[in-house]
């Protein structure tokens, strides 16, 4: 029987995982190139080839050292293997989908689920491990920016592995343990500067797991452990990405360009709550708020209300595990929703699914758990159906979700240019060859190079055949689009759970 529960319980596990790797490969280009993604893709590939060639002078190797370079180097090797093969997508869009980098992407996300499911299974339940996998597996902003060439899932990753090998030090105090918790933070670090809170979090970590083992007599041992975790994290960092060391003077010059500046030092302006202004502290506590879907949110209440009443150290952990990305809120570059805060979603989907366990344990529903837990995959299925390929642009019921957004013009979307690439597919497919085509959108940089077409910036004393319009650009950068409206009709919206992302207007 025991063999038999292991089987079941594997095959629960895989079932997650594969849901997790289906969810993001079905649609993986769908969404289109977005803002940031040029930048991840080119720098790699250059980085890769000046090592691959012992170019070691070479001024990409430590230019634009903020994010740092560990994922540059895996998007770099990425579009290596891809690079100068049959371009299998054929026609206008050749090699505007970044595949290769994106698989990685991809891969490390539903790498996090399976660290997600080990977690709660480990610490909490299994029902609870499972829970929690599915969760994070659908959260819509997770699920989109895991398919894009960006540092958040790689960044998540490492942060959850890295967090996930302290708790296995606490339990096993070892120079193996200490050496893999070290190495992690080290990447986790090269991933990305702000994962230096991953320090403050072992400490706090540590300080809730010894108020609750006082008769642990080893912990001044692991004090001391905490130190060496920090110089073989360095030891990594500069392993991997030396080059940096030997030019700190571009390095300073640049970071106080970028972050200490005059521009630098005041919040970036959004349109938030109806409003283009610089946001405010609580930012992104209010963008967690209003997309996070609303049964996850009443979920994660009840994760909390059981924590409090269990008290056992482990939940208090995740709950500083949840709440400490938030102090990137008093840092000025806050935008961009939740992504600067994506190490959340993690704590957030075990919290939701201790809160789960909890109220099937409160009204006795525990013989039927996981019949409900497929309700709950459903709801977040249809979630995902209505908003996609654009998960980036998921809100909830709170503030009437993409639709309300939209008409009450609250917040922006589309800000990575999300939409485009289907508006340019349209343009296609249904535009004769030779067709003159205005683009006013933003950014305009992930307008595909339609070749048999001349796409030029849109300009109000021109004639175009086509237009192409995106709503970003219209609440964010105030363009006005009451012109193009008089001489033109609207032939094709690219929608987003009720919201037109980008609108192709064709000539009256």
């Amino acid at each position: 029987m025991a063999a038999k529960g292991k089987i079941i319980k594997f095959l629960i596990v895989f079932l997650v995982f594969s849901l997790a790797i289906f969810l993001r490969l079905w649609n993986l280009n769908q969404m289109g190139r977005t803002w940031d993604e040029p930048f991840y893709v080119d720098q790699g590939y250059k980085i890769v080839d000046a090592i691959k060639k012992g170019n070691f002078d070479n001024k990409i190797l430590y230019t634009d050292p903020d994010p740092p370079v560990f994922s540059k180097y895996l998007y770099g090797l990425a579009e290596h293997l891809n690079i100068g093969k049959a371009a299998p997508c054929g026609g206008e869009f050749c090699y505007y989908d970044f595949t290769s980098s994106r698989l990685i992407s991809v891969l490390f996300s539903s790498l996090t689920v399976l660290l997600v499911i080990l977690i709660g299974w480990q610490y909490v339940s299994f029902f609870v491990g499972v829970t929690a996998g599915v969760v994070f597996a659908t959260l819509p902003i997770s699920l989109g920016l895991s398919q894009l060439v960006t540092v958040e899932s790689i960044l998540a990753f490492f942060f959850t592995a890295c967090t996930y090998s302290f708790l296995r030090l606490l339990k096993t105090f070892s120079i193996k343990n200490v050496v893999i918790c070290g190495i992690l933070l080290g990447l986790a670090i090269a991933t990305k500067y702000t994962n230096i809170m991953l320090v403050p979090l072992f400490i706090l970590i540590y300080v809730v797991w010894s108020r609750f083992n006082k008769k642990i007599k080893n912990k001044k041992t692991l004090a001391k452990k905490l130190i060496f975790i920090i110089l073989v994290a360095f030891a990594t960092l500069f392993f991997i990405w030396p080059f940096p060391w030997f030019h700190m003077d571009y390095v300073w010059k640049w970071e106080q360009a970028t972050r200490f500046s005059e521009v630098a030092s005041h919040p970036v302006p959004e349109v938030f709550f109806g409003r283009l202004m610089p946001v405010p502290i609580f930012y992104y506590f209010v963008y967690f708020l209003i997309t996070t879907p609303f049964l996850i949110l009443v979920l994660f209440l009840a994760g909390l209300k059981n924590i409090s009443e269990k008290k056992k150290w482990i939940l208090y952990v995740i709950v500083i595990w949840f709440l400490l990305p938030f102090l990137q809120s008093f840092l000025n570059m806050r935008q961009h929703g939740v992504r600067y805060v994506i190490q959340i979603y993690v704590p957030l989907s075990l919290i939701s699914a201790i809160g789960f366990n909890f109220l099937l344990e409160k009204f006795k529903s525990l013989k039927y758990k996981y019949l409900f837990l497929i309700a709950v995959a459903i709801y977040m299925f249809i979630i995902l159906k209505n908003i996609t390929p654009y998960y980036l642009d998921y809100f909830n019921i709170v503030v009437g979700g993409a639709k309300g957004v939209y008409e009450s013009r609250s917040f922006q979307m589309g800000w990575w240019g999300q939409g485009i690439r289907e508006a340019a597919g349209y343009i296609v497919k249904n535009a004769e060859k030779g067709a003159n085509v205005g683009i006013a959108i933003s950014p305009s940089t992930v307008m595909p190079e339609l070749k048999n077409y001349n796409v030029n910036k849109y300009e109000e004393n021109k004639e175009y055949d086509y237009v192409i319009v995106n709503y970003y650009n219209i609440i964010r950068e105030g363009f006005n689009d009451s012109k193009i409206k008089e001489r033109y009709v609207p032939v094709y919206t690219v929608w987003a759970d009720g919201a037109p992302l980008v609108v192709v207007y064709k000539h009256k």
